[in-house]
C-alpha cells in the first residue's frame, strides 16, 4: 500500500498510473490562498460538477488574497463530507466511488463526496407486494436503502457496519443489526463470511448470498427482499440485514424454512393472522407431491381407487406417450413458459404463452397428445405454487417434483416414501448461518411455534420474537471455502 508523499506532482502521478490511460482522470490545478498549490482530481461521469463547484471551488475563491497554512485547509471545507486520505489506495477507491480528491504538497489529501450515480428513485417494490401497507421499495443505491431502513427503524441501537469486497473492482456492503437484540456472535459470523469473499472483481451480488449460505444444497438459506418495512421486522426479530451496493434486494440472515412462508401481509391484515400460513404449507405440499402421487396410483394402485376415477386414468393409456412421460413433458413445457415470461422481452412473451397454450389446450387433448387428467394435475401444481411467496423455493419445488415423479414411476409409493425420507434427512442437516434449517419443527420444540403457523398479536410479535438458536461451532463447519 503506497503512501502519499510531500510532493504534489508525484502524488498525482502515482494516482494517474493506477488507471493506465491518461484521459481517465480529469484534473484541475488550483491555488489555495496565496501560497498553496493544489490539484483537484475526479473521474468524469461519476461526479456532479455542481457539487464540486459548491463544495470546493466556492470556498477556495473566498481565500484568494489570504495566507493559509496546510493545517488550516481542513477547516476551510464544511460540505461534501471531507475525509482525509493518506494512501494511494484510499485515493483510488474514493475516485471509483464518485469522490473528488484535493491534493497538495503534503502526504495527505481530502476526499469529497460529489458522486452522481444514475439510479432508480424509490418506487413500489418489484418482487413483493401487499394488499395494504407501505409502497416504498429498496433501490440500487445503498445510501438510499440505509435512509429507508433508518426511517422504518428509528432507534439508536441500530448498528450499521460497512465493509468492501473485491481487490480490484470493489463493492460496498452494509451489515445491519440491533444492539442487545441480535446475537453478537451471529453478527460476527455474518461479517466473517463476507470478509472471506476473496475475489478480484466484485461485480456480482450473488457472491454475498453464496458466502452467507455456506455449505448445503437445494433449499435457500438466505432470503432476499426489497421491502424496507419487512427488513425492519426482521431486525426487530434479531436477524441481520445485508445491503449490497448495486442491488435492490436486502439479504436476511439467518433464513430458515418457516421464514419463506411468512409475508409482510401477515402483519397487516387479519387474514394473515389466522389462515394464510397453513394454506401456504398446504400449497407447497400440493405443488410438490401431487404429480408423484398420481403416477404411483396410475402405475400400481388402479384397482384401489373409485371406478369413475379409475376409468379416467385408464384412458391416459390411449395417448401417444405413457402417463408419467406426459406429466414430465408438460412440467418441462410449463417451466419453459415460466422462465420465458421472466427473461424474454415483453413483445415476445405473448408469442411464447400463445404457443404454450396451444400445446396444452383442447387441440392437444383431441389428438390424444395429452390426456385432460394430465392438464388438470399440472394446472393444480402450478396454481398452488404461485402462493408460495418466495421465488427461492420455486427451484426446490421443481427439482423435488421431478425426482419424486421418477421414483413413483419405478417404485410406486415405496419410492415416494424413500424419496421423502431422503429429502427430510438432507434438510435436517442444513443450517442457515449456524441455525437449524427446520427449526422449530426439528429439533421439535412446539413451545417455539409462536408466529410459525399462526401469527399471534402484534405486541407479542414485536416484544417477544422467536429466538433463533445460533450455534457457533456449527456455523464454522458450514462456512464455504474459496468464495
Amino acid at each position: 500500500m503506497a503512501s502519499l508523499t510531500n510532493r504534489l506532482k508525484e502524488n498525482v502521478g502515482l494516482i494517474r498510473q493506477t488507471f493506465h490511460t491518461p484521459d481517465t482522470i480529469r484534473s484541475l490545478k488550483l491555488k489555495i490562498g496565496v501560497d498553496i498549490d493544489a490539484e483537484l482530481l475526479f473521474l468524469p461521469n461519476t461526479v456532479d460538477e455542481q457539487k464540486i463547484h459548491l463544495f470546493l471551488l466556492e470556498p477556495i475563491q473566498q481565500l484568494v488574497n489570504e495566507s493559509i497554512t496546510y493545517d488550516q485547509i481542513g477547516n476551510t471545507f464544511k460540505d461534501g463530507e471531507p475525509t482525509v486520505a493518506k494512501t494511494v489506495e484510499e485515493c483510488v477507491d474514493g475516485l471509483l466511488n464518485g469522490k473528488a480528491i484535493l491534493l497538495f504538497d503534503k502526504a495527505q489529501g481530502y476526499l469529497f463526496n460529489c458522486s452522481n450515480w444514475n439510479v432508480r428513485g424509490v418506487e413500489v417494490p418489484l418482487s413483493s407486494s401487499v394488499y395494504e401497507g407501505p409502497a416504498s421499495g429498496l433501490t440500487e443505491d445503498i445510501s438510499v436503502n440505509l435512509n429507508l431502513l433508518r426511517n422504518y427503524y428509528r432507534s439508536p441501537n441500530l448498528v450499521v457496519e460497512t465493509l468492501t469486497i473485491g481487490s480490484e473492482a470493489k463493492k460496498e456492503i452494509a451489515v445491519l443489526s440491533v444492539h442487545n437484540v441480535s446475537d453478537p456472535q451471529l453478527v460476527e459470523e455474518v461479517k466473517k463470511r463476507l470478509h472471506d469473499i476473496k475475489v478480484s472483481q466484485a461485480i456480482i451480488n450473488q457472491l454475498a448470498t453464496d458466502a452467507l449460505e455456506g455449505k448445503g444444497m437445494l433449499f435457500p438459506r438466505t432470503m432476499s427482499i426489497d421491502r424496507p418495512d419487512a427488513c425492519a421486522m426482521a431486525l426487530a426479530a434479531g436477524r441481520v440485514i445485508i445491503l449490497v451496493e448495486g442491488s435492490p434486494l436486502a439479504l436476511l440472515a439467518p433464513s430458515v424454512f418457516y421464514h419463506f412462508f411468512q409475508n409482510q401481509d401477515d402483519y397487516l391484515s387479519d387474514f394473515g393472522k389466522y389462515g394464510a400460513r397453513p394454506l401456504r404449507y398446504f400449497y407447497f405440499l400440493t405443488a410438490t407431491f401431487v404429480p408423484a402421487i398420481s403416477v404411483a396410483i396410475e402405475r400400481f394402485h388402479l384397482n384401489d381407487i373409485p371406478a369413475s376415477l379409475r376409468e379416467q386414468l385408464v384412458k391416459t393409456q390411449d395417448t401417444l406417450a405413457p402417463f408419467p412421460i406426459e406429466l414430465l413433458f408438460v412440467i418441462l413445457l410449463m417451466q419453459l413458459i415460466m422462465d420465458g415470461s421472466y427473461r424474454l422481452p415483453g413483445n415476445a412473451i405473448f408469442a411464447v404463452t400463445f404457443i404454450g397454450a396451444m400445446l396444452i389446450s383442447d387441440v392437444a387433448t383431441e389428438v390424444n397428445l395429452f390426456h385432460p387428467v394430465t392438464i388438470v394435475i399440472i394446472g393444480i401444481c402450478y396454481i398452488t405454487s404461485f402462493p408460495v411467496l418466495h421465488r427461492g423455493l420455486l427451484s426446490p419445488i421443481f427439482f423435488i417434483r421431478l425426482s419424486l415423479l421418477l421414483l413413483a414411476h419405478f417404485l410406486g409409493f415405496t419410492g415416494l416414501f424413500l424419496g421423502t425420507t431422503a429429502l427430510l434427512l438432507l434438510t435436517v442437516q442444513l443450517h442457515s448461518v449456524g441455525v437449524p434449517y427446520l427449526y422449530p419443527f426439528f429439533p421439535f420444540q412446539p413451545d417455539k411455534w409462536k408466529d410459525i403457523l399462526f401469527r399471534p398479536g402484534l405486541k407479542d410479535v414485536i416484544n417477544k420474537p422467536n429466538p433463533l438458536p445460533f450455534n457457533m461451532n456449527q456455523a464454522k463447519q458450514d462456512r464455504k471455502q474459496n468464495i
